[in-house]
């Protein structure tokens, strides 16, 4: 099946169904928000010709994966302030899982970053799980353990170029 990897922009009518998959995923770590609210900010935040912007896989028409570029991420935590730009909410359907699309996902937005003139990309992931696993075989190393929203992460970097290969 052909993969098409564009600006969340390009489907508007995507954004109604990739904010909840968003939500699901992270909200309790926004205990204030609401999907109305996470839902207008992946609207304002669809394109992808600058940051922050995201990312829509689509497979037959139908959205199978979503990633998002932001500027920074881990807010309030000083230890990481200043690093930029941030990959956020890669989220792949359910059952669009272990036929690459996560892999896809991640290099495409390495691209893109590299096209904007970044030249290194962060991240964080929780301790120990699969994500962290991905991201070490797509080549992201870790910089540091901490912990975050409650959690035990990996804050992970890459340079990009290794994604220019």
């Amino acid at each position: 099946m052909d993969v098409v990897v564009s600006a969340l922009s390009s489907y508007p009518e995507f954004v109604p169904v990739v904010a909840p998959w968003h939500w699901k995923e992270w909200g309790h770590t926004d205990p204030g928000g609401t999907l109305a609210g996470w839902t207008s900010g992946l609207d304002r935040q669809a394109g992808a010709d600058q940051i922050p912007g995201t990312l829509v896989a689509v497979v037959q028409g139908v959205p199978v994966a979503a990633v998002c570029l932001v500027e920074g991420d881990m807010p309030g935590h000083d230890a990481v302030a200043g690093l930029s730009p941030w990959i956020e909410g890669l989220y792949v359907d359910q059952l669009a899982r272990r036929h690459g699309n996560a892999t896809l996902q991640m290099s495409r937005c390495e691209t893109w970053a590299a096209a904007l003139g970044r030249d290194v990309l962060y991240l964080y992931t929780e301790r120990g799980s699969a994500a962290e696993q991905l991201y070490k075989r797509l080549g992201w190393q870790i910089i540091r353990d901490d912990h975050y929203d409650a959690i035990a992460v990996s804050v992970m970097r890459k340079h990009l170029c290794q994604a220019r290969r």
